[in-house]
């Protein structure tokens, strides 16, 4: 490993980590090339996976439990241990993302899948609530018709690459939408490489940093936005980290009073047109059934937008989310490292984004 040490500190004194400066040797810097067909990084669930999840939800139901009261205890499936004990290895040590098929979601009711969903989610870490709601288990579907404000897992808008607030992301699809809703996976690890070789001084300035909006969902008392900088790159004990959403940064940046201009922008687009290149961008739809979990640190996520067309409610796309908190998974910076969002009773997961974001130097 080769690292130099920025000549600046976060807000507040806090030093900066040092910018990893050789290229990154790991199986999570990975290009689409790398894989030849879905199977490279696909887990099918066989037979005797689903006859042991039926049963387990079964006795799930028989003993009266809701998603509330569901702990690891009351979903053992011994035979999705090994399934389990490879989406962790890959998660942590591998390609940094698994996609798991199939359940049978014709066979089971909504809040079945969400059980079996969470029940996964059991044996890879604590679930998280995903917004000022609560919602632990969040449910990824076009609310803007209700609310035209709504977050972006809750509209139907295209979303460019980013990162959560966990440690680990876990999509479940129940419905595809008519059209669009595209998954989209990029190397965080790889886009690191590029940088380093073809604009050094724009992954610099991402090590430094920015203040991040806390889009309406900060407790009471606190600022709306971050009072420190916020890495979008982090060496962590030769862990290379990432944590990034562009409207946050833009927003937090003029919150706290330095609107972005020109040169600063140029920095995130030149990030964003690297992390949308062809040849780095794996793009799938997941069906029905079909699950994946990503390492929030080493790979960024998107979608395109979609379409519901005029589908009645229960047509209209829908994947459920979790947000998993996985101790000693990886060190991080404590800067990027998130609990979730805290619920607070009132608010809803909406804010105008254009109030902040339109008034660019």
């Amino acid at each position: 490993m080769s690292a130099i040490r920025l000549n600046t500190t976060l807000d507040g004194g806090a030093p900066l980590t040092p910018l990893y400066a050789a290229p990154i040797d790991h199986p999570g810097a990975w290009k689409v090339a790398d894989f030849k067909t879905p199977a490279d990084y696909t887990i099918e669930l066989d037979a005797v996976h689903l006859r042991d999840i039926e049963r387990a939800i079964q006795q799930i139901k028989a003993a009266g439990l809701g998603l509330a009261d569901l702990r690891r205890e009351h979903f053992e499936v011994r035979s999705l241990r090994p399934v389990i004990r490879e989406i962790r290895r890959q998660i942590e040590d591998g390609r940094g993302f698994v996609v798991l098929r199939r359940l049978p979601v014709e066979d089971y009711s909504k809040d079945e899948i969400g059980m079996i969903f969470w029940g996964i989610g059991t044996y890879l870490g604590r679930g998280l609530s995903q917004s000022v709601l609560g919602d632990r288990l969040g449910h990824v579907k076009d609310f803007s018709r209700q609310d035209p404000l709504a977050r972006a897992y809750r509209n139907k808008q295209e979303l460019s690459p980013h990162t959560d607030s966990c440690d680990l992301v876990g999509l479940a699809c129940l419905r595809n939408a008519k059209s669009g809703g595209v998954s989209r996976l990029t190397s965080a690890l790889t886009v690191h490489n590029v940088m380093l070789e073809e604009c050094p001084e724009a992954l610099e300035r991402l090590y430094r940093g920015y203040v991040f909006h806390r889009r309406g969902e900060e407790k009471p008392g606190d600022l709306p936005y971050t009072p420190y900088r916020v890495p979008v790159y982090s060496n962590t004990d030769g862990k290379v980290s990432a944590r990034y959403v562009r409207t946050y940064v833009e927003a937090g940046e003029a919150a706290a009073g330095r609107p972005m201009g020109g040169p600063e922008l140029a920095v995130l687009d030149r990030f964003e047109e690297v992390t949308k290149r062809p040849e780095l961008m794996l793009e799938f739809t997941l069906q029905p059934g079909e699950i994946y979990f990503i390492n929030n640190y080493t790979i960024l996520h998107a979608r395109t937008a979609f379409d519901d067309g005029d589908a009645e409610e229960d047509r209209r796309r829908h994947l459920l989310r979790l947000w998993l908190e996985v101790p000693q998974m990886r060190p991080v910076h404590a800067h990027i490292r998130s609990g979730g969002i805290e619920a607070v009773p009132g608010r809803t997961p909406s804010y105008d984004w254009t109030r902040l974001t339109n008034n660019r130097n």
